[in-house]
């Protein structure tokens, strides 16, 4: 089995309160993400400034540019922005519940489709690759979604990208939305963690049938934020058995390394990243450990280039003796 995996830790990782970067930390973050094996980077939004394209353009040229993809709303304007930094795929958003259409853009759905008809034939006129982004999908109506899906296929998109805008899916409401869609056109997943779903939704997509899955360094993006990089490649690779092309440990390397540039907070109950994800204190796991990784352990962390730790506590006396000795 094979799934792809697309990070957007340079666009939507951006929308978080807990980052910023400068143009060249962004550009740095883009080689060493590349150098991982992951198969795409959203590295931002042309039509967001001059400076942006600049950036952007610099990407697009250099040896990693095939997997370059850039954001863009649902209009001619931004695609012509995107035209201007030599990308080859282009993300394009466009909302889908009545909640965006009505409250947002004071629209109706004959709008949404009308404008489909629209952008998706003059950006496969430009021969590029075309992801469409069902904006707050998961509250939107199912036969309105089929419709659309209906419709981006006859107009000839490569893929759509199902966004779970505000974080309400469900493991279940997931595998039902990836098989309708998946019968249409290639699915990537795009799923935010307001409720602490996001991998799980993650995962449950893939094994419904979606080919791409969307994701960031720490799970960083508006609010809550999204699926993590981290946990969807390390549950998928090493629990799976999936290939992802990703190499676990180099991912591992940088991810730490984001931290140190950054100086974001993580709590210590991080999965994976945390410092104490490989930790364990009560008697019974540290005598299990004592005879085998896999006791108490989801995998050897040494695999990520990471260590199994101890602690010592109430729970943890006879143990503690017991390693004194």
């Amino acid at each position: 089995m094979r799934v792809f995996i697309t990070d957007t830790t340079l666009r939507k990782g951006m929308q978080s309160a807990s980052l910023e970067l400068t143009y060249e930390k962004r550009k740095e973050l883009f080689f060493l993400l590349s150098s991982t094996g992951i198969h795409e980077l959203e590295v931002g939004v042309p039509a967001h400034s001059e400076e942006e394209r600049d950036y952007i353009k610099y990407l697009a040229r250099s040896q990693h540019g095939d997997k370059v993809i850039v954001w863009n709303r649902a209009n001619i304007r931004d695609v012509e922005a995107s035209l201007e930094c030599s990308v080859k795929k282009l993300e394009i958003a466009i909302p889908v519940s009545d909640f965006m259409i009505k409250e947002k853009l004071n629209k109706d759905r004959d709008y949404i489709v009308r404008l489909l008809k629209e952008i998706i034939p003059y950006v496969k006129s430009k021969k590029l690759y075309l992801s469409v982004g069902f904006e707050d999908v998961s509250r939107a109506d199912r036969e309105f979604v089929i419709k659309l899906l209906e419709c981006i296929r006859e107009e000839g998109a490569d893929r759509v990208r199902l966004s779970d805008t505000v974080g309400v899916l469900n493991p279940l409401q997931t595998n039902e939305l990836v098989k309708t869609a998946s019968s249409f056109l290639d699915v990537e997943v795009h799923f935010h963690n307001d409720f602490g779903m996001a991998t799980a939704n993650s995962i449950t997509a893939f094994l419904s049938g979606a080919k791409y899955i969307n994701a960031s360094l720490l799970g960083l993006g508006e609010r809550c934020g999204i699926t993590p990089l981290e946990e969807v490649v390390f549950y998928l690779q090493l629990i799976q058995g999936v290939h992802t092309g990703i190499n676990v440990k180099r991912l591992y390397e940088i991810v730490n390394y984001f931290i140190d540039m950054t100086n974001i907070h993580l709590a210590p109950n991080k999965p994976l990243i945390g410092k104490n994800a490989f930790t364990n204190k009560s008697s019974i796991h540290i005598d299990g450990l004592t005879k085998s990784k896999r006791t108490y352990l989801p995998f050897d962390p040494e695999v990520v280039g990471s260590k199994a730790a101890l602690a010592f506590g109430l729970y943890s006396e006879k143990a503690n003796k017991l390693c004194k000795k």
